[in-house]
This record gives C-alpha cells, sequence and structure tokens, in this order.
C-alpha cells in the first residue's frame, strides 16, 4: 500500500502556512496538476476499500476516550461530498469508524500504547464524524477544498483542530492523498479512505521535516517500510532498509529518529528538535499504557437455510455478514452486528461471516446448509 501514497512529483509543490520560523515545515502537499486529470479514476466503493482493512487486521486499536471529547486539541474526521450528489457517507460509515480504529492502532502501537490520538468524540469514545457537501469543482485538490471550507463554513475556521477529510471524489492520479499544516485528504478514487488517512494525518501533524536524518525532501523518509516511508522521487533519497517490509508497514518511525518517538536517544537529531517529534504533538495524547486485543477468531456453527443464516456468538465480538455475487463482488447484509441470526434476501447467493472486534478481522466462513 506504501506505493500507492505518491506525492505526484512535478505536480506536486511545497507550502507553509501558520508555522513558527524557527520551524522548518515539512512540504505541505498541494495541488498543480491539470484538472482533465482529475476524472481518470472512478470513485470507489465502501467494498473496495475494505480490502486495504482486511490486510491491515491485527493492526486497529479502540479510539480512547479523552477528557469530553471535545475540549482542547482535536482531530475531526470529515466525510466530504459533492454538492448536488447523493451523500454516501451511509456506504462509508463504518470504514471511516474502522479506518479510524487503524489510525488509532498504527499511533498506539508505535508508542507502546502510551500515545494515541486525541479524536473528537461521542460518550462511547468513537470519533464523531462531519458530513459536508463542496462544489465539484472544489473537491479535487487539499487547497481548493481548505479554501472553500473555511471561507464558507465557520466550523473549520478553529485552530485547535486538525481536520481530516475524506473526500468522495476524483483527484489526480498521481497522489493517493495530501496533508499539511493540520488538514489531510484522501479520495475514494485513489483507495485513499484507509491507510493512506493515517499517512496524511502524520503530514498533517509536521511530518517529516527536509532536514530529519532519513528524509527524502519530499516529506518522506527512506530508511525501512514504514508509515511515512517510500520512494518519491525526492533528492534525498538513498536505497537503504533498516525496517523491511511487511513488519513496519503500520508503524510510525521504525528508527524513532525522524518524526515519531515518545523518548528520542539522547542527543539524536530528534531529541535536538522536538518540535519535529509527532509524538510531542498537542493533538496526541500521552495515556496510559494498555493491553490490546488480537483479531477475534473465525465465527463457529455458520449455517444457512433458504431464509437465514445463524452463527454462534461470542460476547465482546461483532459480525459482518455478507454475500457473494457471481462475479466474486460482495454485498453486506449487515455489519457490527452482535446477533448470531441474519435474514436472507437472495437464498442463491453464497454467504459468509466474519467476526469483528477492536483489534480487525477474522477469516471469513462461509456458511453451509444446514
Amino acid at each position: 500500500m506504501a506505493g500507492l501514497v505518491t506525492a505526484g512529483l512535478a505536480a506536486v509543490v511545497g507550502i507553509a502556512c501558520g508555522l513558527p520560523a524557527s520551524h522548518t515545515p515539512a512540504p505541505a502537499h498541494t495541488e498543480v496538476a491539470a484538472a482533465a486529470q482529475y476524472a481518470a479514476a472512478p470513485r470507489q466503493s465502501a467494498i473496495d476499500a475494505d480490502y486495504y482493512l482486511v490486510d491491515s487486521s491485527g493492526h486497529w486499536a479502540a479510539p480512547r476516550c479523552i477528557d469530553d471529547g471535545v475540549s482542547g486539541p482535536r482531530v475531526q474526521p470529515v466525510f466530504v461530498y459533492r454538492k448536488g450528489s447523493k451523500s454516501r457517507y451511509n456506504n462509508f460509515r463504518v470504514i471511516m469508524q474502522r479506518s479510524t480504529y487503524l489510525t488509532t492502532g498504527i499511533f498506539e502501537r508505535s508508542s507502546g500504547t502510551t500515545r494515541t490520538v486525541r479524536w473528537v468524540h461521542d460518550a462511547a469514545c468513537q470519533p464523531v464524524h462531519w458530513q459536508v457537501a463542496v462544489p465539484a469543482s472544489k473537491t479535487h485538490h487539499l487547497q481548493s477544498l481548505r479554501q472553500y471550507l473555511t471561507r464558507h463554513d465557520p466550523r473549520f475556521r478553529r485552530t485547535d483542530r486538525v481536520y481530516s477529510l475524506w473526500v468522495d471524489s476524483t483527484t489526480s492520479p498521481t497522489w493517493s492523498g495530501l496533508g499539511g499544516d493540520r488538514w489531510s485528504a484522501t479520495w475514494s478514487s485513489s483507495w485513499g479512505f484507509v491507510w493512506v488517512d493515517a499517512h496524511e494525518l502524520v503530514h498533517a501533524l509536521g511530518a517529516l521535516r527536509s532536514d530529519a536524518p532519513h528524509a527524502t525532501g519530499k516529506g518522506h523518509c527512506y530508511d525501512g517500510y514504514d508509515v511515512m516511508c517510500y520512494k518519491d522521487g525526492g533528492p534525498g533519497w538513498q536505497k537503504f532498509t533498516a525496517c523491511p517490509w511487511p513488519s513496519s508497514q503500520y508503524r510510525l518511525d521504525c528508527g524513532d529518529d525522524d518524526y515519531f518517538a515518545v523518548k528520542p536517544r539522547k542527543g539524536s537529531w530528534l531529541a535536538r528538535h522536538p518540535r519535529a517529534n509527532v509524538a510531542r504533538s498537542r493533538f496526541v495524547a500521552k495515556v496510559p499504557a494498555r493491553a490490546l486485543s488480537v483479531p477475534p477468531p473465525p465465527p463457529t456453527g455458520v449455517v444457512r437455510n433458504q431464509y437465514r443464516v445463524t452463527w454462534q456468538v461470542v460476547p465482546g465480538v461483532r459480525y459482518d455478514v455478507g454475500t457473494l455475487d457471481a462475479d466474486g463482488s460482495i454485498t453486506w447484509l449487515a455489519q457490527d452486528t452482535t446477533s448470531g441470526e441474519t435474514l436472507l434476501v437472495d437464498p442463491s447467493l453464497r454467504v459468509f461471516v466474519r467476526a469483528v472486534n477492536d483489534a480487525g478481522y477474522s477469516p471469513r466462513v462461509r456458511a453451509v446448509l444446514g
């Protein structure tokens, strides 16, 4: 997936907005590509995005309650859709929720579970999603989105918020997401609704400075395959792998020396540049360490007849129930259900059940006639 996070090479320039003069800003991606590129890829569906969540299973963690959920610096997830079009938020709601679990897991598993994202959340600790409609012509890149939203909606003018945009629109085929200076965006036309969101959020929090030890010069690193490292065409890129794929794929700063470390090594570059350390960001909370769960085992007793599918329920586990069409595509009958039963709409289709918890998915289990 790291290969999908392409920053656009010549189509991307760096901007610095609102950063202290003493701070060398990381490049915040913005758009200068031709508008004709924007329709090059179709919007993806929630099913497409789910494949990436399957791959990341085992790396999730439940968001934590931080105070009242709204006070102080927070990360605000936002679903953006094109004005005049029907919002597909209900299609992506579960995907967005589970992707925030993945982002939380990336931060917590990279810090010994002592750092977590300060989401805007409800009383149940679940991140609160906004829905906003934006003219289609303003949805193609982060700069125009930011300008439009700050001009027309006062909610987007707060300086104690990071706005994490999930944009259901097309963008340039040369990137999957963009981020910088408290704003990030991923697009449904580029499979960006899952892992890329964490990558762009880290950009929005200030990473990665061009003078970091393993900086490519284009906002990324080259010393491994962690969330922020890949070959982006930057002038500083070198062929050097300290952290191999795939062990570091869902890890922040595999060397603890470029942009994220709970306890930077004494005398290291990151220790000497604490403002470059995302672990110290005001949008990241210091929290007590906790034990994280592992994905649930596959459901058992999955049987079906003409009208319904049933399975054995395990307390604390949720379930997704889907059908496989003739072409292999999935239609969800239920998601996050705690029931052990779901009615069937079309008895001719193959049916499967998978278990879900705060850490990820189990393998699918196909229902057998019983």
